[in-house]
């Protein structure tokens, strides 16, 4: 079982619309509201996977309930602590016409110190049953800066394998605690580095000096053009085959969720960045972070060319 934090839950509602126009009245083509963040995204393909996931974090409200229920009905177990304030709604309006996206993220209702201590206990209970923890996404108001450092060292202690998928203070001071695994897009990475990335070489060596620095196992998102792994010794590059993509929201969670699915089965680094890129791939083909089909995973995957590239 992988254990997904998601810390910053919401509903995530997609309105299709065509023609979006700012100060205009829009009728939507459809409207699609899911169990959301970044750790519900890893989840649901892991479901889709076949691969047992559970989900915790903070949860409340109305808008909690819907997450909670529409998880189990999912198939994902529930490991969340419930909190007495409104869980977030994230909105995004896309365009149909253009395939453009315009995102509004609500930033949560800040956790109490007592909620923070629950949480970190009942991820401590989890780690028993979980054979890898992936931590993603923002941070509400109220929890720690650090915590998932936090939970890196506790997972550590408990000899569970650990995948870092954040940005800002939640990446930099997760990345002191050494996960095994760290997963920036080009945008993340130079803010860790504070340099420009502009070049396919830059990104080589930024994500091998990361890999380096903090003992751990690099996998760079690169959108359209796949993904870059480095353990800071070795380094391997996937990029997908052309697909008509509709919308790339949540395309980092899944390459997250393929590429943890094939580690905890036991796959070589190089197929498990094989996976991740299908999933990454397939997630652009639908409305929806995190929904895929099986069927378009199995197609795309033996067109994703990985290659061992020199490092220095």
């Amino acid at each position: 079982m992988i254990l997904c934090v998601n810390l910053n839950a919401a509903i995530d509602k997609t309105i299709v619309v065509d023609h979006f126009e700012l100060g205009q009245i829009h009728r939507p083509k459809s409207v699609l509201s899911l169990a959301g963040g970044k750790g519900c995204n890893v989840a649901r393909v892991l479901n889709t996977l076949g691969q047992p996931a559970a989900v915790t974090g903070w949860v409340g409200g109305y808008a909690g309930q819907f997450i909670l229920a529409q998880l189990r009905q999912e198939g994902v177990r529930d490991a969340f602590v419930t909190t007495a304030v409104e869980s977030r709604t994230c909105t995004s309006v896309v365009d149909a016409s253009t395939n453009v996206i315009t995102e509004i993220y609500e930033s949560g209702v800040p956790v109490q110190p007592e909620e923070v201590e629950m949480l970190l206990a009942t991820v401590e209970g989890w780690l028993s049953k979980a054979q890898l923890l992936v931590l993603s996404g923002s941070l509400p108001p109220g929890a720690p800066r650090n915590i998932y450092a936090q939970l890196i060292d506790r997972a550590r202690t408990a000899g569970v394998p650990t995948v870092l998928d954040a940005s800002k203070d939640a990446l930099q001071l997760g990345l002191l605690a050494q996960p095994t695994y760290v997963k920036p897009n080009q945008t993340e990475l130079a803010e860790i580095l504070q340099t420009p990335l502009d070049t396919v070489e830059q990104q080589r060596t930024a994500a091998q000096e990361v890999a380096r620095r903090h003992q751990t196992t690099v996998i760079l998102s690169l959108g359209k053009h796949g993904a870059l792994l480095t353990d800071g010794e070795l380094m391997w590059q996937a990029v997908p085959p052309p697909v008509h993509a509709i919308s790339a929201v949540g395309s980092g969670d899944s390459l997250v969720a393929g590429f943890t699915s094939a580690v905890v089965s036991g796959s070589s680094l190089p197929d498990a960045l094989r996976l991740g890129v299908a999933c990454g791939t397939a997630n652009t083909l639908m409305i929806g972070a995190g929904r895929l089909q099986r069927g378009d995973v199995d197609a795309i995957r033996p067109g994703v060319t990985v290659t061992q590239l020199e490092t220095s």
